[in-house]
């Protein structure tokens, strides 16, 4: 309480006093936050405790002091983190102030000077007060959307990498998903793609890449709700350094590739299906191990199926036993004198349908020269070149230059 009274004290404490005035004050508060019209009963009951900490806080000084303050940063927090606008919390503070004003000079109590001092306690207190509660209200909001933010991406992330084999763990995705708005039975294509270089979650080329795609995740952070929309969308995100895209199968996506190429050049990609979002992780799992092959096949700006990789997948499936086949079959000629021209030579002869012309002038060597090393790597293999012997090193050569890679 301030050492001498303000001189428009004892208005307020008259119109405190009469209850008839009060509510009716409150009924047009309310009025005023919603535009004239008719306010619900809670909408009244929250404009009348903004008149009510008004007139205590003028009743104590002509500024707000700090618990005052503290009480409206509270109220205005919780209905931010309840999800309501700032603008009804601020209005009914304003509109408080403006309609107390209008009440003194009407009743014609005050004298100049007491209408004159409640005038400039108003205007502080207002300013003081929308201070408080714009501020409040965006420190809610901010907490509320990192959180928020924070949850969606574990939700993408257990889409993406959770092992949900057992019946509990299903349980538990089946009711965050719910619990998000987003329809588990949503069939999608995942697609990986390798950049040649880290990606995070706000890297530039993400963001791009999500705005090229459209409504998904144009912040770049994915969002599974997009999944749930009317219009289903694409969700944009990055984990372990990859660009990861979720596109539902009821969308058509030719932009897709034109929307990697925010990558760059180097871009490659693989995709494999999810039948339901319980299945992502275990698509995303196929799609990054076929991913892996088509970085070494040079599949470069193009999106590769990860079926038509599942012949690699299954000669890279046991590397050792692999090591092991390419040692049997080509260990006569990896070990022998200048095997690496031996090796080319039969690679190229084979590439070529076995024409000796062919891969004498891929080679750039005399067709007797190709004659010569081939008959000299019939003798280090221990028979001739037939049919059956031809297949086994076709596929041989191929599984050493995937292991290689």
């Amino acid at each position: 309480m301030q050492d001498t009274a303000p001189p428009y004290l004892l208005a307020l404490v008259a119109l405190e006093a009469d209850e008839t005035a009060v509510a009716r004050l409150a009924a047009a508060v309310a009025r005023d936050v919603t535009g004239d019209a008719e306010p619900s009963p809670e909408t009244v009951a929250e404009a009348g405790d903004a008149l009510a900490w008004l007139l205590a806080s003028l009743r104590a000084g002509s500024l707000p002091d700090d618990a005052a303050l503290r009480a409206l940063r509270e109220d205005a927090g919780r209905e931010a983190r309840a999800g309501r606008p700032l603008r009804p919390v601020l209005d009914r503070t304003l509109s408080a102030g403006w309609l107390v004003w209008q009440d003194a000079s009407a009743r014609g109590t005050l004298s100049t000077v007491g209408l004159t001092a409640l005038g400039e306690a108003l205007l502080r207190t207002g300013d003081a007060a929308a201070a408080a509660i714009a501020d409040a209200h965006a420190v809610a909001e901010r907490e509320v959307a990192t959180r928020s933010a924070t949850a969606m991406r574990e939700l993408l992330d257990d889409l993406l990498e959770m092992a949900v084999a057992d019946d509990a763990g299903r349980a538990r995705l089946v009711r965050r998903l719910a619990g998000a708005g987003i329809p588990i039975e949503q069939p999608v294509t995942v697609i990986i793609t390798d950049a040649a270089r880290d990606l995070a979650d706000g890297d530039p080329v993400v963001v791009e890449a999500a705005r090229r795609l459209g409504r998904g995740s144009v912040t770049g952070l994915g969002d599974p709700r997009a999944l749930g929309g009317p219009v289903p969308a694409p969700v944009v995100a990055a984990a372990h350094g990859r660009l990861v895209l979720l596109v539902p199968a009821s969308r058509a996506a030719p932009d897709v590739p034109a929307a990697l190429d925010a990558l760059g050049s180097t871009w490659v990609a693989t995709s494999a299906s999810a039948v339901t979002l319980l299945d992502v992780a275990a698509a995303t799992r196929e799609a990054s191990a076929a991913l892996a092959i088509a970085v070494v096949g040079s599949a470069r700006r193009r999106i590769v199926p990860s079926p038509q990789l599942a012949l690699e997948r299954a000669l890279l499936a046991d590397p050792a036993l692999l090591r092991a086949a390419i040692d049997v079959e080509l260990g006569p000629l990896l070990t022998a004198p200048r095997a690496a021209g031996l090796v080319e030579t039969l690679e190229t002869y084979l590439g070529e349908r076995e024409n000796v012309r062919a891969t004498a002038r891929r080679l750039g060597v005399a067709s007797r020269t190709v004659t010569y090393r081939l008959e000299r790597i019939e003798r280090l293999l221990g028979g001739r070149l037939d049919a059956d012997r031809r297949l086994r090193l076709a596929t041989v050569l191929f599984a050493r230059r995937l292991l290689r890679a």
